[in-house]
């Protein structure tokens, strides 16, 4: 139990302890002020993207997490034919073996959810970017919650408990009418990723 715990802690909870971090620093304290922008469900996919990308310039002046975190239209693709899932890829650029991947889920040309996959990695910067991202997930889900609120549905979706073993990892919680569910990617036993789905919860 110790030991999923302790992958739980590297990966959501090391950067709260990390605000001298400039990076983190300056996100806290843009967080605090209000941010203009607006959600990404109900909107088209290009208005996704660009809501997307505003809200990451208003929680982020450093040029290398806008690079990082912003969406290039341009390498937006359709995962297939049926034109209902765009896919993304984020930190193409840099030479690892696992990176975060954005699946934006579209029905009549709007944007009813998403589906995202953060890796698992015990490093502080994997753990900073997973934190981010999710909360910009959040935020793009709905623009209604607060800082405390985008930072409980962390806590009610199940990250923070204490599990047996990887694969109790996560939950789900329905909140103004918006379905946010967790689950492991578990492989042999051992947690290799985290996916965060978000959408529309039509009931």
């Amino acid at each position: 139990m110790r030991k999923f715990l302790t992958i739980l802690l590297i990966l959501l909870l090391v950067s709260c302890s990390s605000n001298d971090n400039s990076e983190e620093s300056n996100n806290n304290e843009n967080q605090t002020s209000e941010i203009v922008f607006e959600q990404g469900f109900g909107k088209s996919p290009s208005e996704y993207v660009s809501n997307w990308n505003k809200l990451v310039s208003e929680i982020s002046s450093d040029e290398e997490t806008l690079f990082y975190f912003s969406i290039n239209p341009d390498n937006v693709q359709w995962a297939s034919t049926d034109r209902n899932i765009l896919f993304y890829q984020f930190g193409l650029n840099e030479d690892t073996q696992s990176s975060f991947v954005l699946n934006i889920l579209v029905a009549d040309d709007i944007v009813e959810g998403v589906e995202f996959f953060s890796p698992v990695a015990n490093d502080e910067v994997t753990s900073q970017r997973t934190r981010l991202f999710f909360l910009i997930i959040i935020a793009m889900s709905d623009d209604s919650l607060d800082k405390d609120g985008r930072e409980s549905v962390l806590s009610k979706v199940g990250l923070y408990d204490e599990v047996e073993n990887p694969n109790q990892i996560g939950g789900g919680v329905t909140i103004n009418n918006v379905r946010y569910v967790i689950e492991p990617l578990v492989d042999r036993g051992v947690l290799r990723g985290i996916n965060l789905y978000s959408t529309r919860d039509s009931g």
